[in-house]
């Protein structure tokens, strides 16, 4: 057997009630497969990983990466960094010749989604709002990361969640739900915060069709420790093709 040994944890801080039946089944089938293959599948519970740190994760993620987005990209300003813009002239009336340049150069570098990270970024990182905004988001981010390096020390080797909330978009369908799209990410954005390696191994769905989509199942490993993760992956892999 080859996960004979390794602990598996299912957190049920991540079972929100927006998860559809046909990823639940498939979370469940995998930890199944999990455990006919050797490894001890356990339930984390909400002590270990709290449901409202996972809710949070969300909010504070698109902060900090809004505030790192402003922070980094103020450098491009045409000079030294980013390509000169060519319509200076197209800059908005009563700028210097200097911050014309500033704003021709990111109005056609950045597209939408930059520009609005960009913005919210300013806002959060601004005097009136650092202390209730960047600050909260990042006590949140310490203490999420602190409660999975302790679920993955002391109580499993490996964590295993869903990789989204649904099936990708369909390109002919036309303009999709941002908010939706954003919310979709909360499986893969408390990993991410804590800075932890995460494997995402396809699965089908049952009644899906699996021929175009496959959901996902991700495997989330302790720090240093991506053998761990590589190796019930790998064994996910095996099961699939045989």
């Amino acid at each position: 057997q080859q996960l004979s040994g390794i602990r598996i944890g299912i957190p049920s801080a991540f079972s929100v009630s927006e998860i559809p039946p046909s990823i639940r089944e498939a979370w469940a089938r995998t930890a199944n497969v999990l455990r006919q293959n050797g490894a001890t599948v356990k339930q984390i519970s909400t002590d270990t990983i709290s449901p409202l740190l996972i809710q949070g994760a969300l909010a504070a993620y698109y902060v900090l990466v809004s505030a790192e987005a402003s922070s980094n990209l103020s450098r491009y300003d045409g000079f030294r960094y980013g390509v000169a813009a060519t319509n200076v002239g197209k800059a908005a009336p009563g700028l210097t010749p200097l911050e014309q340049q500033y704003a021709a150069t990111r109005t056609e570098g950045f597209g939408p989604e930059v520009a609005r990270r960009v913005l919210c970024g300013t806002s959060v990182l601004s005097s009136d709002r650092f202390h209730t905004h960047y600050e909260a988001a990042a006590k949140l981010r310490a203490v999420l990361a602190q409660q999975l390096y302790t679920a993955l020390s002391d109580e499993v080797d490996a964590i295993l969640i869903p990789t989204a909330l649904s099936m990708p978009p369909r390109l002919d369908i036309g303009d999709v739900d941002r908010t939706q799209m954003f919310a979709n990410d909360i499986m893969t954005i408390p990993p991410s915060l804590a800075g932890l390696p995460v494997l995402s191994v396809p699965i089908e769905l049952q009644g899906v069709e699996t021929i175009i989509f496959k959901g996902g199942m991700s495997i989330v490993g302790p720090r240093l420790k991506e053998t761990i993760v590589i190796r019930i992956g790998k064994a996910l892999e095996l099961v699939k093709r045989s």
